[in-house]
């Protein structure tokens, strides 16, 4: 049996058969609403047994999933990458269109506060401080859910504002009708991380029973995320360097590379590679292209890093299969433009346009679903008889987290710290002891810093992202290039630009586009580099039928937000 099937069954047996005290807790008022027939009581369910944390744990990865169709759908229906078309219905035209109706049936403010809720009960309930042959045996299930509130927190704050902060559950009625404090993510930032930096080392629980590590968000890598958001909001440039730090540890301490494993006899990528490649004859493109970046989507490769499993085969609701099946959400023009328009470099004579990572992100035929194929043209294909192709290959999960997500925010970071070339390195030549030579010593210092050293054996196979599509960037004069600016600001500024233009080919319909348009913008404004018009400009785009009132719209940075 399929490797990956067996597992999804593995959890998804889990997560429905078992009884946890997750179907207890439930929220309050409109948001957190709590009946006096279902609230329990603080001294119900103590998670004194051997099991009870794990137990309670599948619980709240239950919970998860109730959450991440709107993670999808919010992160990236209202950005410019993805649209709807005639069959779409009225809740994806409300996303679409950022006039998002309480009653719509992809979003609901209450699930997130549902994981919340159930975090906060086991972190209240679980024994730490138990001891078995000098391990706290539940540690890691407690740094885990802290973990898990936090990008729960994170996810509540960017799409409706400001979050309630609370760290007891909610488990009576007089618990429900207590005010809770409004925070925005600047002011969630300081408490998350504060309350994340004490346990960040501690790793990622063996709860056995068929359980991937991959079910959990490393702690290094919701921290950095939390460090650039703080440095985006408040302008404090100490935030990009702790941000880059803790994503360079979670590389160093996982072994996590854009893997350019090489065959150098035969001066291709090996197949153990995530690059797509067009098969050079006689040192000219050819016909055949090996669609190796595909790899990257298996679930147990080491690529992806955390997982929202969204199993539906005992009643769970998962939109994005039928949604994608049924055309009811397209890859918009303007992402199909974004990977036709790319130059990709095999040598100085021989290039072509078309980024390879094309072919994996969407697809109209099964054809796509193979590491060689014939037709890379489409010929006649209109968006709207494309599917996307990354949710057939996640196979019912969301993938939150990947290495190449994970390396564009850390050139993120460290560009923000006056280091625009080595944040291009990642882009074009990957970041390895040898490539890492040509970043200048005003970016290094007279010592590398630890969070750009990239000198260790481990990094050896690291190759720019760009790679994964566009042949050999890291030998390319000509096309792509970093152009030197007037002064450090407009270096910044450009590369910044690179970055988001990436992202855009890399992790197109993933959850981020929306949010990372609007980082980029709001840090603009906040260091007088850049208005609203940003992130409302590139939407817009998208929008041929209603382009300037969008545009105007998201002028209004509130109307980012939904409404509660």
């Amino acid at each position: 049996m399929n490797t990956k099937y067996t597992d999804r069954m593995k959890m998804s047996k889990l997560l429905i058969g078992i009884l946890t005290v997750s179907i207890m807790l439930v929220g309050c008022n409109d948001m957190l609403d709590v009946s006096s027939k279902t609230a329990t009581t603080s001294n119900q369910y103590d998670l004194t047994a051997p099991g009870d944390s794990v137990y309670s744990m599948f619980g709240v990865m239950s919970r998860l999933q109730k959450i991440a169709n709107s993670y999808v759908l919010l992160g990236e229906l209202r950005g410019d990458l993805m649209d709807i078309n005639e069959s779409s219905d009225a809740y994806l035209r409300e996303i679409n269109n950022h006039d998002i109706s309480a009653s719509n049936i992809y979003v609901n403010i209450k699930d997130y506060y549902d994981v919340i809720n159930n975090c906060n009960y086991i972190i209240q309930k679980i024994d730490t401080a138990a001891i078995d042959e000098g391990q706290q045996l539940r540690l890691r299930e407690y740094a885990a859910i802290k973990s898990i509130r936090a990008w729960t927190y994170m996810q509540l704050a960017l799409n409706f504002k400001t979050a309630k902060y609370y760290e007891k559950p909610i488990l009576t009625v007089p618990d429900a009708e207590k005010t809770y404090t409004e925070s925005t993510l600047a002011e969630l930032a300081d408490l998350l991380i504060a309350d994340l930096e004490p346990i960040k080392e501690v790793p990622n629980p063996g709860l056995g029973l068929g359980v991937s590590s991959k079910y959990f968000f490393p702690i290094h890598f919701v921290l950095g995320d939390l460090y650039l958001w703080r440095g985006t909001l408040n302008g404090t440039t100490a935030d990009y360097e702790k941000a880059a730090t803790e994503y360079h540890t979670l590389m160093f301490e996982n072994y996590l590379t854009i893997n350019g494993e090489w065959d150098s006899k035969n001066d291709v990528p090996t197949t153990n590679s995530t690059i797509s490649y067009w098969l050079p004859v006689n040192k000219t493109i050819s016909s055949n292209a090996y669609l190796y970046w595909m790899k990257s989507f298996v679930l147990s490769s080491p690529e992806v890093i955390t997982v929202l499993a969204c199993p539906t085969m005992y009643g769970q609701k998962y939109y994005l299969d039928s949604l994608n099946n049924q055309h009811r959400i397209v890859p918009s023009t303007i992402a199909i433009s974004n990977w036709d328009n790319q130059t990709y470099y095999l040598n100085p004579a021989s290039n072509s346009q078309g980024d390879l990572r094309k072919y994996g992100s969407i697809s109209y035929s099964a054809a796509t679903n193979s590491s060689v194929i014939t037709d890379y043209t489409f010929p006649g294909v209109t968006s709207d008889s494309y599917l996307i192709y990354k949710y057939k290959a996640y196979q019912q999960n969301v993938v939150v987290y990947r290495s190449a997500l994970l390396y564009l925010r850390y050139a993120e970071a460290i560009n923000r710290l006056n280091k625009p070339i080595s944040a291009f390195a990642v882009l074009k030549y990957g970041l390895n002891g040898t490539t890492m030579k040509i970043v200048p010593t005003s970016e290094k210092g007279s010592q590398t810093p630890v969070f750009m050293d990239f000198s260790d054996s481990r990094f050896k196979n690291n190759v720019g992202i760009r790679m994964r599509g566009l042949g050999n960037m890291n030998n390319d004069t000509t096309f792509y290039t970093f152009h030197k600016q007037p002064n450090m600001k407009d270096s910044v500024l450009y590369v910044e630009d690179l970055i988001q233009k990436e992202l855009a080919l890399e992790t197109a319909f993933e959850g981020n586009r929306f949010h990372d348009l609007m980082r980029f913008t709001l840090r603009r404004i906040k260091n007088g580099e850049g208005t609203e018009a940003y992130l409302a400009d590139k939407i817009a785009d998208k929008h041929t039928d209603n382009k300037e009132a969008i545009r105007i719209k998201l002028k209004t940075i509130d109307n980012w937000y939904l409404r509660k």
